[in-house]
């Protein structure tokens, strides 16, 4: 799905860590694609809370690969996002904006917003 500027901006991705462990990820409202045609080395649902090569790195590269409406930059970007942000969540839960997410990336944020 495509993103305007604004919209990317605007948009809210929300985790939040069920009574049986299991963890639940929308981004405004609606589950987030896994995306696990992208990436296939995780052996777990999406995580977060510490730096992980499975859950964590796959919450990273969804979460930037919709925001970004780009795989490669997802690639690119999702290694320091795991370390800088998802590492750092509460585990019962976080929110998190589009925003928010290109406050991290402002060089990304730049280019995006110059593409055609």
């Amino acid at each position: 799905m495509e993103h305007d500027g604004h919209e990317r901006l605007t948009r809210t991705y929300s985790g939040t860590r069920l009574p049986n462990g299991k963890t639940s990820v929308q981004v405004d409202g609606q589950p987030l694609d896994e995306r696990l045609d992208f990436r296939k080395e995780s052996s777990t649902t999406f995580d977060w809370g510490y730096s992980g090569r499975g859950g964590p790195a796959q919450l990273a590269l969804a979460i930037l690969a919709d925001h970004f409406d780009d795989d490669e930059r997802a690639r690119r970007h999702y290694q320091d996002f795991v370390r800088r942000v998802i590492r750092g969540w509460p585990s019962e839960g976080w929110t998190l904006t589009g925003a928010e997410i290109d406050a991290f990336f402002p060089a990304a944020a730049v280019s995006l917003a110059s593409a055609p």
